[in-house]
């Protein structure tokens, strides 16, 4: 019993950990977005501190964050980041590959014993790099450059209250 309630516990991980914000263009609609790209802040503090969220503006000496949890605005120091990720638009999904290409070595008779392994390793890394194809992190990536995928990317205007940000 307990090993159906770890296997069912393990499979609602891995689903909800494939999920991208919903905020978060396809590949398509990159230029036509209106909202910041979804960023995880690591403190310099400790992993109590980190920040997830939508990047709202960022300047010289700080981060604007609408945080995921919250849903309010977040102001962090720059100084006071460690590391950071951001995510500009939805991964490509190539999972069902690696099941779907397990069917084609088979076809090769005897030589199948060698070719599963190879199509694994290709499916598995194809797949992998298409989970990570629309991010960068600190080491790609400078703050100048991170301002391109806030929300308000030349700063927040002085019209605008951040509590009023959604």
């Amino acid at each position: 019993m307990k090993t159906k309630i770890y296997l069912f516990g393990l499979l609602i991980l891995l689903f909800t950990n494939c999920s991208s914000p919903k905020y978060l263009p396809t590949s398509s609609k990159i230029d036509v977005n209106q909202y910041g790209s979804y960023i995880k802040l690591i403190h310099k503090a400790g992993f109590r501190f980190n920040i997830v969220g939508e990047l709202i503006a960022i300047d010289s000496s700080k981060i604007v964050v609408l945080t995921e949890n919250t849903k309010k605005c977040t102001i962090l120091s720059v100084s006071d980041v460690k590391h950071f990720r951001v995510m500009y638009a939805k991964p490509k999904h190539y999972a069902w590959s690696v099941f779907g290409f397990l069917g084609y070595p088979y076809i090769h008779g005897g030589f199948a014993g060698i070719t599963i392994p190879i199509h694994l390793i290709v499916t598995i890394s194809v797949t992998a790099a298409g989970e990570k194809a629309f991010t960068y992190s600190d080491k790609k990536i400078t703050y100048e450059k991170l301002k391109m995928f806030a929300r308000f990317p030349q700063g927040i205007p002085p019209s605008i209250d951040l509590a009023s940000i959604l």
